[in-house]
């Protein structure tokens, strides 16, 4: 049976507040932790925004019949918390049981709560094929934008490094262990097929993937005869299995692609392995890293995986100059490593743009400021800061060829460009760029944003997306709590004063003289 109820829809006409379980059970410094920390923000403004997934979740349950299923908003908004908190499943379903913290931003009862780990773990498989992550995190910066009155106007973005739950495989353990899965999947599904493999060629894999030719043992096969031998394997397996029922198999599949980017035939029909891999474009940046993470691409930079585009409005300051906290992440695009920096910016100004979020000006390090770039965020109303890359042309050069009108253009483009990050009002917006590694480190401290328990493009996407929610909530708790501590101290200070509410908006305190402190003379020091 569905289970909806969306928050503040029984208003009575008593305030619930003030009888609420926190208030009889908590000490009064342990609510207010609670109501200035994430979890204030929480339950007043992040609850009522689950209505999305709640909707999503519920289309899975009747209205009437069946056992009542958990509260949805409820569930939706822990399954983002354990996210962000970087929650294991039993972890995030003893945290419902027994964290008054946690009960309290979902508003709970405090009393008889029970949650079993794998009823949620059948509400996260829910959220990951029926529930829009990307629009869960869009509706939540820009609520916390509205609410907190922000200035996004300037902002930076980077990229970082993302490992999803796959291991990095060499290649011939990549080519074997790809063999060996198809071949454990044949003997379970289909054991007539399974009977046709070559006696020789089923007991090569029947090791452990980790001790296949010998790998991990004191007498290993030679690297060059064991490539050959499982390239002839796989070509076989593919051949032999080619247009049968198996070749709708995911486990089939990656061998063909295995074959394709790793293998070619010679004119006698032998196959050898490639020096490099080669991909479907000619590069090798988008080739099978692992059967179990198909969708991963490889950086030359970065290693195999994938990784976030990730936009920062800068932190927010007060009247005073004064950093009130870190700033909200306006952006979030995970997307195979395969995929370069610079091509990875239009997602980002896209989902900026359906959002309402784009900046006035952006901050980038040198991948990011390609002409194509400059010119697309232009169009856009961004002004793109980053500095050209390649080097400057001499400019008493001999000209090598005749150049075209948009080649001459270019050219006049790039040589502004460079003549303006010579100035000292361009290198001070770009110092603000580097703010932005930070933020990549500590929202892998605080998330664990780099090292996640998924794969797959999907569940990576979920994850990344709802850690970096998780992110703009924390933000937005420091923000208000930072705020509120100045009102506090500008309040006390008015009422030490003596003056009214009218006469302290005017008023300008004057600074205390606090006397010089004599520098410390050692006594043994030689006069």
């Amino acid at each position: 049976m569905k289970n909806i109820q969306k928050p503040g829809a029984n208003e009575t006409l008593f305030n619930l507040e003030e009888v609420a379980w926190w208030h009889r059970q908590l000490s009064a410094n342990a609510v207010r932790r609670l109501q200035e920390g994430w979890q204030g923000v929480f339950q007043r403004s992040i609850l009522k925004l689950m209505a999305e997934p709640a909707e999503a979740l519920g289309q899975n349950f009747e209205e009437e019949l069946g056992r009542p299923s958990k509260e949805l908003y409820a569930m939706s908004g822990l399954l983002l918390i354990a996210e962000f908190q970087d929650w294991t499943i039993e972890e995030a379903a003893e945290q419902w049981t027994f964290n008054a913290g946690v009960q309290y931003a979902l508003n709970l009862k405090r009393d008889r709560q029970y949650l079993c780990a794998r009823t949620l773990d059948n509400y996260r498989r829910l959220v990951r094929e029926k529930v829009d992550v990307q629009e869960i995190f869009l509706r939540v910066t820009t609520a916390l934008i509205e609410e907190l009155e922000l200035d996004i106007r300037k902002q930076r973005v980077d990229s970082t490094h993302v490992l999803s739950a796959m291991a990095q495989l060499g290649r011939l353990q990549l080519l074997s262990v790809a063999v060996k899965r198809f071949l454990v999947e044949l003997q379970k599904k289909d054991r007539r097929l399974h009977g046709e493999v070559p006696e020789g060629l089923r007991e090569r894999y029947e090791p452990a993937e980790s001790r296949l030719f010998g790998m991990g043992t004191k007498a290993p096969m030679p690297k060059a005869e064991a490539l050959a031998q499982v390239a002839a394997d796989l070509a076989w397996v593919v051949d032999h299995f080619a247009g049968q029922s198996c070749g709708r198999w995911k486990s089939y599949q990656a061998l063909e692609r295995l074959l394709a980017e790793h293998c070619e035939r010679q004119e006698d029909r032998t196959v050898v392995v490639r020096t490099q891999s080669v991909d479907a474009q000619g590069g090798n940046a988008r080739c099978l890293q692992n059967p179990s993470d198909p969708e991963a691409g490889y950086s030359g930079h970065k290693g195999p995986g994938y990784q976030v585009q990730l936009a920062q409005m800068l932190p927010p300051r007060d009247e005073h100059g004064e950093r009130e906290g870190p700033g909200l992440l306006t952006a979030c695009v995970p997307q195979s490593a395969a995929v370069r920096d610079d091509a990875g910016l239009r997602q980002v100004l896209a989902q900026q743009k359906a959002a309402g979020l784009l900046p006035e000006l952006l901050t980038a390090d040198t991948i990011y400021g390609s002409d194509r770039n400059v010119q697309e965020c232009a169009g856009l109303g961004v002004d793109l800061v980053s500095p050209v890359g390649g080097a400057e042309p001499k400019k008493d050069g001999p000209a090598k060829h005749r150049c075209s009108i948009q080649e001459r253009a270019l050219k006049v483009r790039l040589a502004q460009r460079r003549a303006a990050q010579q100035t000292p009002e361009w290198c001070k917006e770009y110092a603000a760029r580097s703010g932005i590694e930070g933020v990549n480190r500590a929202l892998d401290a605080t998330t664990g944003c780099k090292q996640l328990r998924v794969r797959g493009e999907r569940a990576v996407t979920v994850a990344v997306s709802l850690k970096a929610t998780g992110w703009n909530i924390m933000a937005a708790a420091k923000i208000r709590a930072s705020r509120n501590r100045k009102d506090k101290a500008r309040a006390q200070h008015r009422r030490g004063s003596g003056l009214g509410s009218a006469q302290w908006r005017n008023h300008r305190p004057q600074r205390t003289q606090f006397a010089v402190p004599r520098p410390f003379a050692c006594p043994f020091a030689h006069s």
